[in-house]
């Protein structure tokens, strides 16, 4: 360090430090290990960061050096947390590491003592957000040219490089998230008018297959009688899924109304079973008791179709889908509950926290994942819950819970 005292050098070097603009991460870091080689005058440093899905610590930021160049030229700038080293130890043990003598190091890569021909190095764990996510490397080619000084000088200023990263990664996500903000906003608003248009357009459509329809029952042409009530069908849930996404605009809007009466749920849930049953899936109610809740009778209707026809689509043939009707009592007073069970594969794992989010869908889902979301909000608006359970190979659960009806 050449007689310069560490708080003086520390001060000039932190000075740099905050100049950095908030670029991006890479940017960030080179700059910042561009300041450190010039206040020690090292040969090269390197902040190493841990790629977690590779478990390597790759070199996304290092001084604008030579011996930078060639340590990418050979590769040296990933480092696998199989191959040890110098690096990973300081990572894994959360420790500094200083030698004078690194090409004696045996526990040292053979490409750095050989290739890089590194003498003296200093490396200290970088920490971002409280958490050690890598490692701040200095590098010389002279022997014994570190000092404690140095030492203790890399160690105060890797902190401070935790913070440019940690900066220069919030700015990323920031502005990862606002396109993505945007690019949903112009998603769902060319969806709502686009559910505007299709819905004009089914009316005629619609009218004309009844038509079609009838005149096929009157010349008692039976396949012409199935292809009609067919196609009738498929506008029929054209017609409801468009329903959905329209409610998706009101709910955003604040203009979704509900109609709150006494609903008994046992006989909404029976009344769903009769429509939704197909020769392949029943779909059966148990229901113990009467169970009255305060709610909007189509909307309740609205969301357990939602749920209803979600579990359908995901039972094996023949399985029955079944909606169990009950009370649960809790500190704030009762709810009444439906669960919708089905023995279908589950939920995967990865998809669980997102299920109930608006346009997500699972890799194998061909829907446009609005009905579950949907069928959550409408929960929420009745000051209910919708929540579901869930293992590989063992089906799902979901269960709706309403305020129960009070006669006061």
């Amino acid at each position: 360090m050449q007689g310069q005292p560490v708080q003086a050098l520390l001060l000039r070097t932190l000075e740099r430090l905050f100049e950095i603009p908030s670029a991006d991460l890479p940017t960030a870091l080179a700059l910042a290990c561009d300041a450190i080689a010039e206040a020690i005058h090292a040969d090269k440093v390197d902040a190493f960061l841990l790629e977690p899905t590779k478990h390597t610590l790759v070199a996304i930021g290092a001084s604008n050096q030579p011996l930078s160049s060639l340590q990418r030229k050979v590769g040296l700038d990933v480092l696998p947390l199989a191959n040890g080293g110098r690096a990973v130890q300081v990572f894994e043990t959360r420790r500094p590491f200083r030698s004078g003598r690194l090409r004696e190091d045996p526990d040292e890569l053979k490409g750095i003592r050989e290739t890089l021909k590194l003498e003296s190095v200093v490396g200290v764990p970088i920490e971002l957000g409280g958490e050690v996510r890598g490692v701040l490397m200095v590098c010389s080619l002279k022997r014994d040219f570190f000092t404690d000084d140095d030492e203790r000088f890399v160690a105060l200023i890797s902190r401070w490089v935790g913070t440019v990263a940690h900066r220069a990664e919030l700015v990323e996500e920031i502005g990862r998230n606002a396109v993505e903000q945007g690019r949903r906003a112009v998603a769902e608003e060319l969806v709502t008018v686009l559910a505007h248009d299709l819905r004009n357009f089914l009316s005629p459509i619609s009218a004309r297959l009844q038509l079609l329809w009838r005149r096929a029952q009157q010349d008692e042409r039976a396949a012409d009688v199935r292809d009609s009530q067919a196609a009738l069908h498929g506008v029929e849930r054209l017609s409801r899924l468009i329903s959905d996404i329209l409610d998706v605009a009101r709910l955003d809007q604040g203009v979704f109304r509900l109609d709150l009466q006494p609903v008994d749920l046992g006989s909404l849930c029976s009344e769903i079973a009769r429509t939704l049953s197909t020769p392949t899936h029943e779909v059966v109610v148990a229901a113990s008791e009467e169970v009255i809740v305060d709610a909007d009778p189509s909307r309740v209707s609205q969301c357990l179709e939602n749920l209803v026809s979600n579990a359908i689509r995901h039972s094996p043939r023949d399985a029955p889908v079944v909606m169990i009707v009950g009370t649960k009592s809790l500190d704030q007073g009762g709810v009444g509950s439906v669960e919708v069970v089905d023995e279908g594969p589950g939920v995967p794992v990865e998809l669980l926290p997102r299920i109930f989010d608006r346009f997500y869908a699972g890799k194998s889902s061909t829907g446009l994942g609005i009905g579950l979301y949907l069928a959550r909000r409408i929960a929420m608006a009745h000051g209910g819950a919708l929540s579901v359970e869930s293992s590989p190979g063992k089906g799902a659960r979901f269960r709706l819970q309403l305020p129960l009806h009070r006669d006061d």
